[in-house]
């Protein structure tokens, strides 16, 4: 009996601090460098082009880490990856690249375009990072450190919405694309609700010491890590060109 309620406490404990670090990504420099640079058509181009590299790079890492993962866990991210790479015929939405590339009509882009794209140095940079985190580590940290993204991305874990949502209000707001408009910012800030659950299904079946809980932990931070220096990237690539006149 004491055992169980102290994995409960331990449970509890994690999940306070999972909040308190991916609503800590929103306040960090790198994330609030990018969400201030005033918008421009350029800019947003060039945010989804390079964008796109890392789309493509989450189904790699999400493909790695379920081939670490026990059979429960590979199911797990099955179901999760099929959103992304199938779509979902109730929601009437193609697979998530494909969103993404039909959303992009929006501020001119074509498919040629994101066929045509090659990735700034920085972009190559962090994606073989995230790579490296998700191929080489304990399956454990190698699935939250794919999970990482989902929970900052979802309204469950940070109120004030995710990245997907705070991208298309600043879209919104500054290149005046309705909200509803955008496709793929749409999709993801309703589904990340669901798939920023993943992690709570995995921590409640598999961690049951303290050194399970810090395998989850390290993904996290480390995923988290990459993610505001790619953030801080994206940042300058944006900088480097002209402010709105």
């Amino acid at each position: 009996m004491a055992t169980a309620i102290d994995l409960d406490s331990m449970r509890r404990s994690f999940y306070d601090e999972v909040q308190s670090l991916a609503i800590a990504q929103f306040e960090s420099d790198q994330y609030r460098k990018i969400l201030s640079i005033p918008l421009t058509t350029a800019r947003a181009q060039r945010y989804v082009l390079q964008k796109g590299f890392w789309n493509l790079n989450r189904r790699d890492c999400w493909a790695f880490a379920q081939g670490l993962a026990p059979m429960d866990v590979k199911a797990l991210i099955w179901d999760h990856e099929l959103d992304e790479l199938q779509g979902n015929d109730a929601r009437g939405v193609e697979d998530h690249y494909s969103l993404q590339v039909r959303q992009a009509a929006t501020i001119g882009l074509t498919r040629e375009d994101f066929e045509n794209e090659k990735p700034a140095d920085e972009t190559l940079t962090c994606i073989y990072a995230y790579i490296h985190l998700a191929r080489d580590s304990h399956w454990l940290k190698s699935v939250a450190s794919c999970a990482a993204l989902e929970v900052s991305n979802s309204a469950d874990w940070v109120p004030e919405g995710g990245m997907s949502y705070r991208w298309g209000k600043k879209q919104e707001a500054e290149l005046g694309i309705p909200f509803d408009k955008q496709i793929n910012a749409k999709e993801h800030a309703e589904v990340d609700v669901e798939h920023g659950a993943l992690i709570n299904n995995v921590v409640n079946a598999h961690c049951d010491t303290p050194e399970k809980f810090d395998l989850v932990m390290e993904g996290l931070k480390e995923s988290w890590a990459l993610d505001r220096a790619w953030k801080g990237c994206l940042a300058n690539l944006l900088l480097a060109l002209p402010d709105p006149e």
